[in-house]
């Protein structure tokens, strides 16, 4: 019990206190308990690896999800470990290592990790590729790690000169994407819907407009209670979208928001 307490009260420290070494303290404590399991052993060094990437202390943080990916290789904790070690490569700019672990995980039994390793495999597969390219790719996963630890106008002012130095650059619907996601984490939610916006706009018929599309619905259903209007986005993607992954869950949600027998009619 004071395992899993101690590891909500330093996640609380790190996250929402802005009191990331704190926490570090606290988890360290923990790993000298007597008595821990190899399991609690393994969840309280990932909560630490996560608080070190907020300290930007990336190296020690993939030496603990290595730890924990080689003592729990077949377990669900261990591709969870082997995702972020991929991630603190892709934020150092180690884009074909990062991609061969990504690989990887792809076949992951953890449908939540098979499907971040896919996403992310795909933004480097598409982006990484010319000397420019590159330059801006390394850019973006800078940004990336600045979002990870919650240093927003650092992070904004880095996609910012992105979009200036590579003003057709393929990353940018990612780039808004990523504000938008900035913007929800704080609770922004009106300004989160001028980015997802304007993916589907000035980018509807790139990969990411469906997942714009969804956000917004789920922005309108659960922070806004808008109910209509959360209907008209999932609406949107099943017709509009039809091949998206995201279309049967769209209709589980349309029909729930207009009740089963109207929305039966109405699709």
């Amino acid at each position: 019990n004071t395992v899993g307490i101690a590891k909500e009260l330093a996640t609380i420290q790190a996250y929402y206190g802005n009191d990331a070494v704190e926490a570090g303290q606290l988890l360290d404590s923990c790993l000298k308990m007597p008595g821990l399991t190899d399991m609690q052993r393994a969840e309280i060094k990932m909560t630490l690896a996560d608080v070190l990437v907020l300290q930007d202390d990336i190296w020690q943080a993939s030496l603990y999800y290595m730890q924990v990916d080689t003592d729990f290789k077949f377990e669900a904790i261990g591709s969870e470990a082997k995702y972020k070690n991929a991630r603190i490569f892709y934020y150092d700019g180690d884009f074909k290592f990062a991609q061969s672990q990504l690989d990887v995980l792809k076949e992951s039994t953890s449908k939540l990790i098979a499907n971040d390793a896919m996403k992310l495999s795909v933004l480097i597969t598409d982006n990484l590729g010319l000397d420019s390219n590159y330059t801006a790719m390394y850019q973006f996963a800078q940004a990336d790690l600045l979002l990870e630890q919650h240093r927003f106008d650092a992070a904004f002012r880095l996609f910012d000169s992105i979009n200036v130095a590579f003003p057709f650059h393929g990353l940018a619907d990612e780039i808004l994407l990523r504000r938008a996601l900035a913007m929800q984490y704080q609770g922004k939610w009106n300004e989160a819907l001028v980015f997802l916006e304007k993916i589907t706009v000035d980018h509807k018929e790139d990969i990411l407009a469906d997942d714009a599309i969804f956000q917004m619905a789920e922005i309108y259903e659960k922070h806004l209670n808008d109910k209509e209007k959360a209907a008209e986005f999932y609406k949107k993607i099943l017709f509009d979208y039809k091949g998206s992954l995201l279309t049967v869950e769209a209709r589980k949600r349309f029909r729930a928001i207009r009740g089963d027998a109207g929305s039966e009619e109405e699709l």
